[in-house]
């Protein structure tokens, strides 16, 4: 635990600020990325915005499922707007049905009335694609999803297709990706910066906490006293394995705000128990730093 924790530390440096910070390697997180192979991308930001430690943190990973916590963002701001209603209730259609959609499935064969609000809810909770590609559609499709990043400030991340296709992961394909570090930023702005006067801040802050997505990643590797509130993505065939969770650490000095972990994979060689056995290390990893006495 001793070793784990100075390495962690060594690769921290002095917590660079968020405008400043230099992306450096993690000895830590190079180990469990050389036993399952592949590319494995890590960034820990802390409650006030600042990179605490990364690892490939400023390299682009395909993106997957992760990004509909940043939508359902995208969807409360343009409520706010006036540009939809998202309380408004209408009936999916037939042509709607896209692979995995457990929510949407359900209210289409009841044929009971959905409304954007629910729709975004079973998107981060139950991943469900048809729900994140209706809420996408208001909002302006893909553009208006990384448009929406851009007003936050968030000048890496990109959304170019609808699910299932932005799953695809090509090689040196930019398209549909992030950076570890991008994304921690991003969530950090989403779901703790003024969350104490941003009831929507909170909502996401709930349907995060709600997701049953994750059991087997990050919370695998959190204590379980821990609160936590997280979001996968997944590419079928094995082409990635992300996570991405804002958690309240036990430590007194992060006890006034949450911490974001985002972890990405890129064609590990390992099989997915093994990879999400990883995740949770990563984040088994981050808790001996974060819960270091004083």
């Amino acid at each position: 635990t001793f070793a784990i924790s100075s390495a962690l530390l060594l690769a921290s440096g002095c917590m660079p600020g968020r405008r400043q910070a230099s992306i450096m390697s993690n000895p830590v997180f190079a180990a469990i990325e050389k036993r399952i192979g592949g590319r494995l991308g890590v960034a820990l930001v802390d409650g006030e915005g600042n990179l605490i430690t990364s690892h490939r943190g400023n390299e682009r990973f395909a993106m997957c499922s992760t990004f509909k916590a940043a939508l359902a963002s995208a969807m409360f701001a343009a409520h706010d707007a006036g540009k939809l209603d998202r309380f408004a209730k209408f009936l999916l259609k037939p042509e709607d049905r896209v692979p995995y959609m457990p929510f949407a499935e359900k209210q289409l064969a009841s044929g009971t009335p959905v409304s954007l609000d629910l729709l975004a809810k079973a998107a981060v909770e139950t991943s469900d694609n048809a729900a994140a590609n209706l809420v996408l559609k208001a909002i302006g499709g893909p553009q208006g999803f990384t448009d929406f990043v851009r007003s936050q400030g968030d000048d890496i991340t990109r959304l170019d297709r609808m699910e299932p296709e932005l799953n695809e992961n090509a090689p040196g394909d930019p398209r549909d990706t992030t950076s570890p570090v991008a994304m921690a930023w991003l969530m950090h702005k989403l779901l703790i910066e003024n969350a104490s006067g941003d009831p929507d801040k909170r909502t996401l802050q709930d349907w995060m906490k709600g997701s049953i997505t994750g059991a087997n990643r990050i919370r695998a590797g959190l204590p379980k006293t821990w609160p936590v509130g997280d979001k996968t993505g997944t590419a079928s065939g094995g082409l990635a394995y992300n996570d991405i969770a804002i958690i309240w650490p036990s430590s007194a000095e992060f006890s006034a705000k949450p911490v974001i972990l985002t972890v990405y994979t890129d064609r590990p060689r390992a099989s997915a128990g093994k990879v999400n056995a990883a995740i949770a290390d990563v984040a088994r990893a981050v808790v001996r730093l974060i819960a270091l006495p004083g």
